[in-house]
């Protein structure tokens, strides 16, 4: 019996095994299952970046970061495709996407993501023609980004002459394997570096050459190697002037990191002159003068993708002094803008501006006896009344009195943005304030009348332009309008400019600018001033 129970424990813990294959048919799911399936899910993440660039001389930051700072949703049903920028989005070429059968179906900007339909595309990137183009075929599924690792170049060419000032030099870009001529390009002044299209090509050694040279011309060049993942940052010197023979060249930096361009630029110009004159007329009566003008002019500028600022302040003062009378202001002018735009895309956006503009030294007039109206009764009748001043100078406004300011808030639209012209204008809502504390206005009449503090909200339009004819003209146009309680028949021009420069060296200019500003109500309602003068102007 004893013999007989051994015999049956030893049979049932040989059958355990087959138990235990048994419990694998039973409902649930093995715990080891799971965990090989979260382990393959962070391996497979949702973007699939590529491995880390070759070299570290993008201006961008890494492709890990541009996915990062990228906001673009992807919404469901959809995938997207990312093209990593060696640059800015705006500096580089667009991205074309086309399906199998080669119809164009989207477009895009390398750093952002396209987003897509789930399934096979071509994607056409770089500089040049369709044909010239770099074709990448990249596969889009459902919720995931295909990041596409960049295996072309790029390339910035900076133009200088050879004392080291930036010009608009041209330029051509020619691929010397099979001399393939990629199109024209310039560079820009120092002020709009951070402007220069970059070129995206394919690897190979290329030729910079002055345009109307031949692939076999001995002079007007420079080669460069364009190496995959990589972006080379290229001097071009030229002889002296804009259209000059191309005297030397060759990489700005070589596997170093470089700045991104800086998103704030500063700038200060100054000019002003002294005339001093004697004349003795026919009486023998000796006269002598003295004029003096000055000019001050302090630029801020923030420029990046998203958000474009500027901030200007603007001190112009003229003076005049004969013998044996006081100093004479003829002109004083002290202005602080500022205005500020939300790029929503390459040519629209909000903007929010205000302005704020006084003198800084008293007016007086040099008279013995005045007439100042004022107002005595609610009938609005004015009475004249006369004030002695036996200092034979009466005070006309002192300083800082009146002081303007005008806000406004509106949508910018940016028409052109070339080198060698810019547009943009803006129209909203604005406001106008001026806060009067003991100044005179001079009427029609030349009599004096009390400047009164006023407020007045309406409709508001701005142009401004920028017209360069080669690197040595530059034309600045500034108009703005105003239509109190948005009543286009009250429409008054509150500002025209036109400032023109004429550039001798990298920071000497002789400048000259004319300026109108409406005044409702004065004997002269368009009074207008000119003034020429030498300037030193420095960008930094």
């Amino acid at each position: 019996m004893r013999r007989l129970l051994s015999l049956f424990v030893l049979n049932l813990l040989a059958a355990l095994p087959a138990l235990a294959v048994q419990i694998g048919d039973l409902p649930g799911e093995d715990v080891s299952t799971i965990e090989v399936r979260e382990s393959k899910e962070k391996a497979n993440s949702k973007d699939t970046v590529p491995k880390e660039r070759r070299n570290n001389n993008w201006l961008a930051p890494s492709v890990e970061e541009q996915l990062a700072r990228e906001r673009t949703l992807i919404p469901l049903g959809k995938g997207a495709v990312f093209v990593p920028t060696y640059s800015e989005s705006r500096r580089e070429p667009e991205v074309s996407v086309f399906s199998p059968s080669g119809r164009q179906v989207k477009s895009g900007q390398t750093g952002q993501r396209i987003l897509l339909d789930s399934g096979s595309y071509t994607l056409r990137i770089g500089s040049g023609t369709k044909v010239q183009q770099i074709p990448v075929k990249v596969r889009v599924e459902e919720g995931h980004t295909a990041v596409v690792e960049p295996d072309w170049g790029g390339l910035i060419v900076e133009t200088l002459t050879g004392e080291g000032e930036y010009i608009d030099g041209q330029y051509e870009v020619i691929r010397m394997e099979k001399w393939i001529n990629y199109g024209k390009g310039h560079g820009l002044k120092e002020e709009r570096l951070q402007d220069i299209k970059a070129w995206i090509l394919p690897p190979g050694l290329y030729r910079i050459s002055k345009p109307g040279e031949g692939f076999n011309s001995l002079r007007n060049y420079i080669t460069v190697q364009i190496n995959p993942g990589e972006l080379s940052h290229v001097e071009v010197i030229y002889d002296k002037v804009v259209g000059g023979d191309i005297i030397s060249g060759g990489l700005k930096a070589l596997n170093a990191r470089l700045t991104v361009g800086r998103n704030w630029s500063y700038g200060l110009r100054a000019g002003g002159n002294v005339n001093l004159t004697r004349k003795t007329d026919d009486a023998g009566i000796r006269q002598e003068g003295m004029q003096v003008f000055s000019d001050l002019r302090l630029r801020a500028l923030y420029d990046n993708i998203r958000y474009l600022g500027t901030s200007e302040l603007l001190l112009q003062d003229n003076f005049s002094k004969e013998r044996g009378r006081r100093f004479s202001v003829t002109s004083d002018i002290a202005e602080l803008r500022t205005t500020w735009i939300r790029r929503l895309n390459n040519w629209l956006g909000p903007y929010v501006r205000g302005t704020v503009d006084t003198r800084l030294f008293p007016i007086h007039a040099d008279k013995d006896t005045v007439l100042i109206e004022t107002m005595v009764d609610s009938s609005g009748t004015m009475v004249r009344r006369t004030v002695e001043d036996t200092g034979g100078s009466f005070l006309v406004a002192p300083s800082f009195d009146p002081i303007n300011l005008r806000e406004g808030i509106g949508v910018n639209i940016e028409f052109i943005s070339k080198y060698y012209l810019e547009a943009t204008a803006q129209a909203g809502f604005g406001g106008r304030q001026t806060f009067a504390d003991g100044s005179y206005t001079a009427n029609p009449e030349g009599n004096y009348e009390l400047t009164e503090s006023t407020n007045e909200i309406g409709a508001e339009g701005t142009l401004n332009s920028t017209m360069r004819l080669g690197s040595q003209v530059t034309l600045d146009l500034r108009l703005e309008m105003f239509a109190p309680n948005a009543n286009f028949y009250r429409l008054r021009l509150d500002d025209l400019s036109a400032d023109f420069r004429f550039f001798l060296s990298r920071n000497l200019e002789v400048g000259y600018l004319y300026q109108v500003k409406e005044k409702v109500g004065a004997k002269y309602r368009f009074p207008s001033s000119h003034s020429l003068s030498l300037r030193l102007s420095f960008n930094y």
